[in-house]
């Protein structure tokens, strides 16, 4: 009884050293997240590069001022380099016309080549435009570094004609602070319970301090991987460009000729003629399989007819003649003297 309740009191002490490492991990999580970001707000950075009031995130490259010096590639220009401070991603939607689509495609990925980027993706269709050859439309995604993110922007519209474009910039400041000071009181936190594993005492201690840090590792890979994808997102800017055939040029419109009283009256009769035929041939088109119909029935009903007539009649002809009428007295005396 003295040993199970030395090792129950052991157990315990363990679960409170855990559950008080967990509180100062959250604490210091809390902390050092106020402070960080308390840190990182200092006064309002314009997206366009330039002073103003508006902040990074949420803007769109459409709505943004240009302040400071205006680009050499022309509207809607972003901020060519980071921000200091900030974390800011850049995307960006695009639609081209042009000839070559396939030209277009392919120098869309030589471009994000060059300027240190990649191709993230690429679907590109063909037929669908009647009588055109080759590919007709494409669609490409390019990750390039924030730097270039405008450059090659610029560079993509030169082969063709820019349909429509998109600029954004979202600020993800707070989410990697945040997550950066989980990760690293996860570390900690790790740390600590790793220490505690090498003092345990018997193996009821090893086996719930394993659990704990079991339990906590998978939650550090989880914010790490979280953290990763945001620093992907801001080194890397997004652009989905889309190359299309050039539109066809609308019809002319038909110039109305002038017509005198009897045009317009000799249109409208045939037109009245012409609508009166349809709906005829229309009905009869309706009723020409239900006289089909009746005329295969006919012969046979006829037939039949016929047949039971003729039997009735021959019925008639066999059977018992009707007795004659007698002849009077006299008429027999007469015929007797003779």
């Amino acid at each position: 009884m003295v040993k199970q309740s030395a090792q129950t009191g052991r157990i315990a002490a363990v679960l409170a050293v855990v559950a008080a490492i967990g509180l100062s991990a959250g604490c210091g999580t809390n902390a050092e997240g106020k402070s960080a970001s308390s840190n990182a707000a200092g006064p309002a950075v314009a997206v366009g590069g330039g002073s103003g009031g508006n902040s990074a995130g949420g803007l769109s490259g459409d709505s943004a001022p240009n302040a400071g010096a205006a680009p050499a590639a022309g509207k809607n220009s972003l901020a060519k380099a980071p921000v200091p401070g900030r974390s800011i991603v850049y995307t960006a939607t695009m639609t081209v016309r042009t000839k070559d689509v396939a030209g277009a495609t392919a120098n869309a990925e030589t471009l994000a080549a060059s300027n240190g980027g990649f191709v993230g993706g690429e679907n590109s269709q063909s037929g669908t435009v009647p009588d055109v050859q080759g590919l007709t439309q494409a669609t490409v995604t390019l990750r390039v570094p924030s730097t270039a993110f405008d450059k090659v922007i610029g560079q993509l519209g030169t082969g063709g004609t820019v349909q429509d474009e998109t600029r954004n910039a979202s600020d993800v400041t707070s989410q990697v602070v945040d997550t950066s000071t989980r990760v690293s009181a996860q570390q900690a936190s790790i740390a600590r319970i790793t220490d505690l594993m090498k003092n345990a005492a018997n193996l009821a201690d090893v086996v719930s301090l394993e659990g704990e840090l079991s339990r906590r590792e998978a939650d550090l890979e989880s914010m790490q991987a979280q953290l990763a994808t945001l620093n992907d997102q801001v080194s890397l800017s997004t652009i989905t460009v889309t190359f299309l055939v050039p539109q066809a040029p609308a019809a002319a419109p038909a110039v109305a000729k002038h017509q005198n009283a009897l045009q317009r009256g000799l249109h409208n009769g045939w037109q009245a003629f012409t609508g009166t035929l349809k709906v005829v041939l229309v009905i009869v088109g309706a009723l020409l399989p239900f006289a089909a119909l009746v005329a295969v029935l006919w012969w046979p009903v006829r037939r039949l007819v016929q047949v039971a007539t003729r039997l009735r009649a021959r019925a008639a002809g066999q059977g018992p003649k009707p007795a004659q009428p007698a002849q009077p007295a006299a008429v027999t005396a007469a015929d007797g003297s003779e």
